[in-house]
């Protein structure tokens, strides 16, 4: 498929397989698929063409659930986890809390890590879904994915490696080439001039 066929195609699902390598390095592949029919990769730079790809059985869909997710605070005191974890102590000693747990087997609850209040935070994934694509925009170093900019502003890409456990391998998400240009500059490439 060449590049420039992916303009004005609907984005209808992201799929991510992300594996995960305690102290060593993520990795991350997205399938994207148009229209509800074919499934890409984002290339690398640019490239005149875009690879069309089998959907890997692991993959899962990032629009499976576009709800809000809850965010849950806990130790509403600010307390180091020393001053907790002495507090626990404590009150484990005294003799109420060791009768309670020799008769009855409970032991003490650490109140400071039930949460105390839930946010919720908005799912971006929401903006994307059925989106059309409306240009691609890559910058100069080839070693780095490319990104499709969708009709409301949002761009995306995907990271394919990065160090264990920073959350940045699979789907990135920019909410406007404005957040790009912050992160990357200004020097980017566009497959299409307006």
């Amino acid at each position: 498929m060449r590049t420039e066929e992916i303009i004005n195609k609907t984005l209808t699902n992201i799929y991510s397989l992300v594996k995960r390598e305690v102290d060593g390095l993520d990795t991350g592949e997205c399938f994207i698929e148009l229209d509800n029919e074919i499934i890409i990769d984002i290339p690398f730079g640019f490239s005149d063409d875009i690879w069309i790809k089998d959907l890997d059985k692991d993959a899962i869909s990032l629009f499976a659930d576009l709800s809000d997710y809850p965010v849950y605070h806990v130790n509403k005191n600010n307390k180091t986890i020393g001053e907790i974890t002495d507090n626990n102590q404590r009150q484990r000693r005294t003799i109420f809390n060791r009768l309670r747990s020799f008769f009855f087997g409970h032991d003490i609850t650490i109140k400071d890590y039930q949460p105390y209040k839930v946010d919720h935070r908005e799912n971006k994934l929401k903006h994307i879904k059925d989106r059309k694509i409306i240009d691609f925009i890559w910058y100069a170093d080839d070693s780095e994915k490319g990104f499709i900019l969708l009709d409301n502003g949002y761009l995306i890409t995907e990271t394919t490696v990065s160090n264990h456990g920073t959350g940045l391998t699979g789907l990135n998400l920019y909410e406007s080439i404005n957040d790009l240009t912050k992160a990357k500059g200004n020097d980017y490439f566009k497959l299409t001039v307006w």
